[in-house]
Parts: structure tokens; C-alpha cells; sequence
């Protein structure tokens, strides 16, 4: 990890409390609207703020962890090649925000086996695909060059009932085997029952998280 990121932005995992976000100029809600911040700013990441997205001290009166609950590497991706192009499914670091599925059916086949299929679909429809996926999970590579980085403007997105999606190279505060595979685009729990913490796992689903305010 840097000492210095390129945009000057970074996120620091407290212990069991919230994210501090430094120099953040851009924090935007579900419906794309500008969030006002200031240069240091504390993000709730226990879910049980009632200032949500930032942070009311909650975490302390709830017990909150920010343990990671899972011992998998954090860059471990399985290959599925094809005859243009090889996708990389990282099922440690996925989100499960869906894009793949809903966008590309035909290559992105939950419940068959192998659940990718490559070449059902052009070159050009896969990496639009693989583009839209936050978490940095999918990535892909045309002859001989992977590529999993891609060009988005640093800020941080509140999704609806959702985690936070960071876009940008915002350089976060973790030891170098949990940094995400993608520092240019990744997800960060907001709800506090991730298994994967500081990243989301798709767990608000099935905790019920809302966030009406966003």
C-alpha cells in the first residue's frame, strides 16, 4: 500500500467502528444526489446509525465488530476461458449486486454448470458487462492482457439498502493480503453482518438492512 494515494483520498478501518474518509470530495445517495461532507468524515458501517451514512456513536451501544468472519484470500479468482476472451470470477470479493446476471444472461448462468460461458456472447457485450460489477469480483482478459481496472471518477456512492460502492482509487487502510483485488473500484459493508468485513457480501439482503434516507 502507498503512503500516498494519487487523489489524496483515504479510508481508514477503525476497530469496530466506522469508516473515516479524509478528503472525500464526492458522496453521492442512490438517486445520484451530492451528500455534503467534510474533509474528515465518519461513515457508518454497524448499520445502526440514526444519521445514516454517517456514523452517531451506535456501534459502541450495539456491540458492533468489524472482525472478519471468513479465513479465504481475498484474491483468489477461478479463470473461464473463451476462444476471444477469459473472464475471472472472484466469488470471495463479489457483492452479489447482480449486474452480471441481470445484464448477460446467456453468459452469466446462476445454477448451471460452469455457471460462465464466455463465448455466449460478443467480446464487447462481456466487458460492458464486467464493467458494471462494484465489487471488482469480475475481471477479464484479451489477448494476454487482464484487465481489471477501469476509468471512474473517485467518489463513493450510498446504495439504496446497500453498501457503499467505491469508485477512484480511494486507497484504504489494509494490510496488503485484504486489499481488494480492483483498488480502483470496490464495496464496503454499511450494514454490519458481513462475513468478508470490511467488504460486502451481499448479507443486507438477508438482514433486511434499509436505509430510507437514501
Amino acid at each position: 500500500m502507498s503512503d500516498q494515494p494519487a487523489n489524496g483520498i483515504t479510508i481508514e478501518i477503525t476497530e469496530d467502528g466506522p469508516l473515516i474518509v479524509k478528503r472525500l470530495e464526492t458522496l453521492k445517495n442512490s438517486k445520484g444526489e451530492k451528500v455534503e461532507v467534510q474533509k474528515i468524515t465518519a461513515l457508518c458501517r454497524c448499520g445502526h446509525s440514526s444519521n445514516k451514512p454517517f456514523c452517531d456513536g451506535t456501534h459502541k451501544k450495539v456491540g458492533f465488530t468489524g472482525k472478519r468472519e471468513i479465513d479465504k484470500p481475498i484474491d483468489k479468482e477461478r479463470e473461464y476461458g473463451g476462444e476471444d476472451i477469459a473472464i475471472y470470477d472472484n466469488r470471495v470479493i463479489c457483492s452479489h449486486a447482480g449486474e452480471c446476471v441481470r445484464n448477460l444472461p446467456s453468459v452469466f448462468r446462476l445454477g448451471e454448470r460452469s455457471w460462465i460461458a464466455p463465448d455466449n456472447a460478443s467480446v464487447e457485450e462481456v466487458i460492458s458487462v464486467i464493467k458494471k460489477c462494484p465489487s471488482g469480483a469480475l475481471s477479464y482478459s484479451v489477448q494476454g492482457t487482464h484487465q481489471r481496472d477501469f476509468d471512474h471518477s473517485p467518489e463513493i456512492i450510498i446504495t439504496k439498502n446497500g453498501p457503499y460502492s467505491v469508485t477512484g482509487n480511494i486507497e484504504i487502510n489494509l494490510e496488503e493480503e485484504l486489499q481488494p483485488p480492483s483498488k480502483e473500484h470496490y464495496v464496503l459493508c454499511r450494514c454490519g453482518a458481513s462475513k468478508n468485513k470490511p467488504y460486502c457480501d451481499g448479507s443486507h439482503t438477508e438482514a433486511g438492512f434499509t436505509d430510507a434516507d437514501n
